[in-house]
């Protein structure tokens, strides 16, 4: 027969408590977090861009060669730099904060059986 007492009662209340406060401030912060995100996977995107354009301009109007528009090109050698600019961070920051949660949320439960 399995025996509980009021201190077993305490300990589940308490980490009852926190994942629910853990999810309430996840719910709270998302927004935040994911225009954050926006924010940055927008410049890390844009900066390769950018510099193509302004590349390509310098060429074309130092080196001008009629049928080929370095600009242009440039500009989409810039869009697909970016994009695999952005593909290499989402990568690496969800692999690395998913594993940083995990570890905290599986301390916090050793933590609550040590007690």
């Amino acid at each position: 027969m399995v025996r509980f007492d009021k201190t077993d009662d305490k300990k589940v209340e308490q980490i009852l408590v926190r994942k629910a406060k853990l999810l309430a401030n996840r719910n709270n912060r998302s927004l935040y977090v994911n225009v954050g995100i926006i924010g940055i996977l927008g410049g890390i995107i844009i900066i390769p861009i950018l510099i193509g354009i302004f590349i390509g301009a310098w060429i074309d109007e130092n080196y001008p060669m009629d049928p080929i528009s370095w600009r242009l090109n440039l500009l989409f050698v810039g869009f697909a730099l970016g994009l695999y600019y952005a593909y290499l961070w989402v990568k690496r920051e969800g692999i690395e904060k998913a594993d940083e949660q995990y570890r905290e949320e599986l301390s916090k439960i050793k933590d609550d059986k040590h007690e």
